[in-house]
């Protein structure tokens, strides 16, 4: 498959899992058939009583867009990554009050930071382990970054952790943000399959955790790389019965803002849904919780493994119009980018 058709289909795949699945964000799976009559599967205007309340229909949010600006920023810096290059997409992304509006704790506390704002110090600041911080603020902006290294998995871990760590610095975030960017750069590679994309993200999960605990703060939390295995087996035990997989994976495995939940959730998903691209996206969406962030990185992961054509025009077509985005152009700088060898590898940085 030419190389543009599977970016594309990345870049296309992880826009649509969150613009998708910004309506159904926060509620649970029964909640989901209630409000909108059962399964969805198109883009809808978000509800009142979500997060992304005012939005429009194909409006993607914060996971998308910061995943956007952060390789848009790389591809103006010539392949550069490193912490100015992330910093430097950070406070432009701050700059669009519509996805700003959706950023999470850890990332707002950045952003006034790097603008010099005085950030309130919480007494729990000074903890060894801040467990509410490896959440998938990381992991949600890491599969376009894949991208960028097909098949090279441990520069997209090294890559992941030099950007994660800008706003997540912790060793679970980073091992979740360097799952999705391993599993996106082996599902960029020509003929690859469902079973290299989750080895890959496996294979990400256990050196990105191993690689940060030199410097990165610790957690006490489960594994990512544990809970993954457990949601693989979930989805393979269930991929001819998506209802069925859908709920042990939200059961078990859970699809909220713990990187340990959502980053595992991920590739259970891929797993049930034999890497196909649009019920991938669907499962994601309809199965509860932080469905948009969920869905946006599966999104990522298997629309490059099947390439742009699996994701129907008339999505691609909305969320081109609805967002002040240029995919196409993006697809054709990375290409180029790699064909001439400039994406850098971050791992000399920490």
């Amino acid at each position: 498959m030419d190389r543009q058709q599977k970016l594309l289909g990345g870049l296309y795949g992880s826009a649509l899992g969150d613009a998708m699945g910004a309506a159904t964000e926060t509620r649970s799976l029964e909640l989901i058939k209630e409000t909108f009559g059962g399964r969805v599967t198109e883009i809808l205007t978000p509800p009142m009583d979500c997060y992304a309340a005012g939005s429009k229909a194909g409006e993607v949010t914060d996971d998308f867009s910061m995943a956007y600006m952060t390789l848009k920023a790389i591809i103006n810096h010539g392949g550069e990554i490193n912490q100015n290059v992330v910093e430097e997409a950070l406070l432009d992304w701050s700059s669009y009050p519509q996805y700003a509006k959706c950023a999470g704790p850890t990332t707002r506390v950045t952003i006034a930071r790097l603008k010099g704002e005085e950030t309130p110090v919480s007494k729990y600041d000074t903890n060894l382990c801040i467990n509410s911080k490896a959440s998938n603020g990381a992991g949600m902006k890491m599969g376009p970054i894949g991208l960028l290294t097909p098949g090279d998995l441990d520069a997209a871990v090294d890559n992941a952790v030099v950007i994660g760590m800008v706003t997540h610095n912790n060793t679970v975030a980073l091992s979740a943000a360097a799952a999705i960017s391993a599993a996106a750069a082996a599902a960029m590679v020509d003929g690859a399959c469902v079973s290299d994309v989750l080895r890959a993200g496996l294979y990400g999960a256990e050196e990105g955790f191993e690689r940060t605990l030199p410097f990165a703060r610790p957690v006490a939390s489960p594994s990512v790389a544990r809970k993954m295995e457990v949601a693989i087996e979930i989805g393979l035990r269930y991929q001819n019965d998506f209802e069925k997989a859908m709920r042990e994976i939200e059961d078990i495995i859970g699809t909220g803002l713990p990187s340990n939940e959502a980053i595992p959730a991920v590739f259970g998903m891929i797993a049930a849904c034999k890497g196909d691209t649009m019920e991938t996206i669907y499962m994601g969406v309809n199965a509860g919780d932080d469905t948009d962030t969920v869905a946006c990185m599966a999104g990522s992961i298997v629309g490059a493994l099947n390439g742009v054509d699996s994701i129907p025009a008339h999505h691609r077509e909305l969320i081109d119009k609805m967002n002040p985005f240029d995919l196409k152009k993006a697809a054709k700088d990375m290409d180029a980018l790699i064909t001439e060898g400039k994406v850098q590898h971050a791992r000399r940085y920490f």
